[in-house]
């Protein structure tokens, strides 16, 4: 019983052993002079790992203000759907086809013009309607020149709408250039 007892006590002594802060609380030159150590080691830590920062690439904040093609594709896609719908809503009739639209964007990427080929035009309703969701299309800000793009609706019914030519690749000539 002894041995249990004097087992218990000398795990207690132990475990509780001597801490490494102070019995008293620091005085305040003591926790400046504390702080100002933890600063000039990170100061230290900052200049050494500062050799290995990435500045050959383009920013985050560079890339996000070039043209994202990837957006206005799927932007144009969601006002395509839109404007599929045009020839049941409207009470004129108008031919069955695909509508060749170009839609110029301004760099705060709202759209600044519209154009549609013939057979539809402004002058007729499907025309108008086709414009209308066209033209509602806004994709993200960026920096550069106004773009150009082609874009085909189709006013059939068969909802196959998309880039003009088909399928646009990133960086695809239709969807970049000067406007003029």
């Amino acid at each position: 019983m002894t041995r249990l007892a004097l087992g218990i006590v000398s795990i207690l002594v132990f475990a509780c052993g001597a801490s490494m802060e102070p019995d008293r609380p620091k005085t305040p030159d003591e926790i400046i002079a504390e702080q100002e150590a933890l600063g000039g080691e990170q100061l230290a830590n900052e200049r050494q790992n500062a050799d290995y920062a990435d500045t050959g690439g383009a920013t985050e904040d560079e890339k996000k203000r070039e043209w994202d093609a990837k957006q206005a594709d799927l932007e144009l896609r969601r006002a395509a759907r839109g404007a599929e719908s045009c020839p049941e809503s409207v009470t004129e009739k108008a031919p069955k086809g695909r509508a060749a639209v170009t839609l110029v964007f301004l760099n705060d990427g709202h759209v600044k013009s519209v154009s549609i080929n013939e057979p539809y035009t402004e002058e007729n309703a499907v025309g108008k309607c086709v414009m209308r969701a066209m033209k509602s299309v806004i994709v993200p800000a960026y920096t550069g020149s106004e773009q150009t793009v082609q874009w085909e609706v189709d006013l059939t019914g068969a909802k196959k709408s998309g880039p003009a030519g088909g399928e646009a690749k990133e960086g695809d000539a239709k969807e970049g250039g000067d406007a003029k």
